[in-house]
């Protein structure tokens, strides 16, 4: 299996943002957030184990992940549940499963 080798916010969803795409170096969102519902979307390459994601220091949830590829998998997206918060950090971590063992970190301010 490939090591971990990318980590990144891709997309954040709001009731009062909507849908926003996030570009690799943003280190905030562009719109204002918020709503009944907020929703992260990460992207990863690799194989990674001991996941963590936080919005704000509190542990969130992932709701839905889809594969990238087929044979082999490459990679995921995984969607994370942070309902109830209206901005803040958003912090996610991971580490590979093989050589080098490295640990990616990602984080973005949702305005």
């Amino acid at each position: 299996a490939a090591p971990l080798t990318s980590l990144n916010v891709v997309q954040v969803e709001s009731e009062l943002g909507g849908v926003e795409t996030i570009n690799q170096n943003s280190f905030s969102t562009s719109r204002n957030h918020g709503g009944k519902y907020l929703y992260i979307t990460t992207k990863e390459m690799g194989y990674g184990q001991n996941p963590f994601a936080k919005m704000n220091g509190s542990n969130v949830k992932s709701i839905d992940s889809t594969i990238i590829g087929g044979r082999p998998i490459v990679g995921w997206y995984y969607k994370w549940d942070a309902s109830g918060h209206q901005q803040g950090t958003f912090e996610y971590q991971k580490t590979s499963i093989n050589a080098p063992f490295n640990t990616m970190r990602t984080s973005i301010y949702i305005q």
